[in-house]
């Protein structure tokens, strides 16, 4: 398994009634609500439409942008990192790349409330002090990094980045779907690195394919303040963590990992239903709890569709598997009607793991509906 992520150190609807239209609006909140503001590799116009955008930088745009504002990032390739750091929506038109090579990340958000749909971003460089993500819930502030809420990430595609492609990072109540995230080191990663929880967010519709460095969707404990009630429904996750194939550097990663060490905090009361996970290094789903003490109370597994998985095998189990859940201590997981084929193993577990509800999945092609070992061996 590879769960791999690097800190940053551095980033109203109005009631339509006859006495209301007798109620007027004041320009200065009229132009904040509708300002729109256009970058184009070729800038310096009017700023009227991509035909005469008025910047040729996104990053100079944003910061003139008031908060509401909407910056339209027109067709064409910049090279920058962006950092938003005011509640707005950064919107690509079909065609806008952010190549972020030689960047900590492509674009980060140190304030809430903050929509970035329709991009390109791809080539975020990983390091001991940047995270090499496309897109970021937070970046690099004056102090150090900081996180927003309430974010929304959609119809996006992020290529490329050496860290995961989309980064939900200590951040709660954000959205992120309609997604692609192929090529990265990981594909979507929910984390609460700057000790804060990640929580209450929704990761529905993605893409997360073809991720070599590790897994397709992860839900992690790092810093103690919890990953808990995230919902992730109608992803697909297939062929991740297959980069390098062999010992000692081979790396290796599920659809979607739940996992956490260090004896504090825990993933929590999250539900994963009607996603689909085929081909991965490791278990279609992984949970990997490597610390006693730790909350993986009330994670539901629901309904996913779970081909051939663990490629590359895991803790004590060297078959194909669907579901692997690994626990130093007493787990207790509910797995409920998932479709699990063409596997050896439909569901491994390592340690004394419980399964309620793991009697209403359906198996074809498994030669075996469950396996286990008492012990999970893991170090990691």
């Amino acid at each position: 398994m590879v769960v791999r992520h690097r800190l940053i150190t551095g980033g109203t609807a109005i009631g339509a009634t006859v006495a209301a239209l007798c109620i007027g609006v004041s320009s200065a909140s009229a132009a904040t609500a509708s300002a729109r503001l256009y970058v184009s590799p070729s800038g310096g116009g009017a700023g009227t439409s991509c035909a005469d955008a008025g910047f040729s930088s996104i990053q100079a745009a944003v910061d003139a942008a008031p908060a509401g504002g909407t910056v339209i990032v027109c067709k064409g390739t910049y090279k920058e990192s962006v950092t938003v750091s005011k509640s707005m929506t950064l919107a690509g038109r079909p065609g806008a790349v952010i190549d972020a090579t030689g960047q900590p990340y492509g674009v980060g958000m140190t304030a809430s409330y903050v929509t970035v749909s329709g991009l390109t971003v791809k080539n975020a460089a990983a390091s001991d002090s940047a995270p090499g993500d496309g897109i970021i819930t937070a970046g690099f502030g004056a102090s150090g990094p900081v996180s927003g809420n309430h974010e929304t990430i959609r119809g996006n595609r992020v290529i490329g980045n050496q860290g995961s492609g989309i980064d939900v990072e200590t951040t709660s109540y954000t959205r992120v779907y309609d997604n692609v995230s192929k090529n990265n080191g990981i594909g979507i990663n929910v984390v609460d690195d700057f000790g804060k929880p990640a929580s209450h967010n929704r990761i529905i519709g993605n893409v997360a394919n073809r991720n070599p460095g590790g897994c397709g969707i992860v839900l992690a404990e790092h810093s103690g303040a919890g990953v808990f009630r995230n919902v992730v429904r109608g992803n697909i996750a297939d062929r991740n963590g297959l980069g390098t194939p062999s010992a000692p550097k081979a790396s290796s990663g599920s659809g979607l990992i739940i996992a956490g060490g260090g004896g504090k905090g825990g993933v929590y009361r999250n539900v994963v239903e009607y996603n689909e996970f085929r081909q991965n290094g490791h278990g279609g789903i992984a949970i990997h709890v490597h610390s006693k003490g730790m909350d993986f109370s009330g994670n539901r597994l629901i309904g996913n569709v779970i081909g051939t998985n663990n490629l590359r095998t895991d803790a004590g189990d060297l078959k194909h598997t669907g579901i692997y859940i690994g626990s130093a201590s007493k787990l207790s997981v509910i797995v409920l009607r998932n479709v699990i084929t063409h596997n050896f193993y439909g569901v491994f577990t390592a340690g004394p793991v419980r399964l309620p509800g793991a009697s209403t999945n359906v198996y074809s092609d498994v030669a075996h509906h469950r396996g286990a070992i008492k012990v999970f061996p893991a170090t990691e």
